[in-house]
């Protein structure tokens, strides 16, 4: 009798073990980012004479420090699921592909499933050529180097949410003296969720 209830108890213990109280975490899913010049800002007035873009036209957009927010907590993101951190990438926002200007994916990461409410990332640039010019390009003093999106989008467990940013390169530019201040026309295009 006592090897039997020695028996139960060590079974209850064990049982009771087991049992932590903490439910298994969620497995996370993808937030994807893309970025894309708006396909109907295809040229620029310098002095008087229109330039359009050609296999030669060059805007290097500085892409840094992307977060996803939930509420006040956030999470940061990376170029590419393979990636640790962020150094901050450089994308040619005129490149061409297929008659279009190129669509870049600039972030995508693991992130815990949730509701979001807020996207953040960095964008500045130093330098546009486009015809015979090379023109210095600077973001005005006053703005923040950090660009922000508030709107609401989810991530689920194992899915994928693509948010599609669009920029319109040279609406974005205006003359100041001898450079040209960026303004940085981005807005979110659309999101999807596969």
């Amino acid at each position: 009798m006592q090897k039997l209830f020695l028996l139960l108890f060590c079974v209850a213990v064990l049982f009771t073990a087991c049992l932590t109280g903490i439910d298994k975490s969620e497995e996370p899913g993808i937030l994807r980012v893309t970025l894309q010049a708006d396909p109907t800002d295809t040229t620029i007035t310098i002095l008087g004479r229109d330039y359009g873009v050609d296999t030669t036209s060059v805007f290097y957009l500085h892409v840094f420090e992307a977060k996803a927010y939930i509420e006040s907590d956030y999470t940061f993101l990376v170029p590419s699921l393979e990636l640790f951190h962020d150094e901050g990438r450089y994308y040619n926002i005129l490149e061409m592909e297929n008659n279009t200007y190129k669509k870049y994916t600039i972030y995508e990461s693991f992130v815990p499933p949730a509701r979001y409410t807020r996207f953040q990332f960095g964008l500045t640039s130093e330098m546009m050529k486009i015809g015979e010019y090379t023109i210095p390009v600077k973001i005005p003093e006053e703005e923040n180097l950090l660009l922000d999106f508030d709107f609401e989008y989810e991530v689920s467990e194992h899915g994928t949410t693509e948010i599609n940013l669009q920029i319109a390169p040279f609406a974005s530019v205006r003359r100041y003296r001898d450079s040209y201040i960026f303004q940085r026309d981005v807005i979110v295009s659309s999101v999807k969720r596969y």
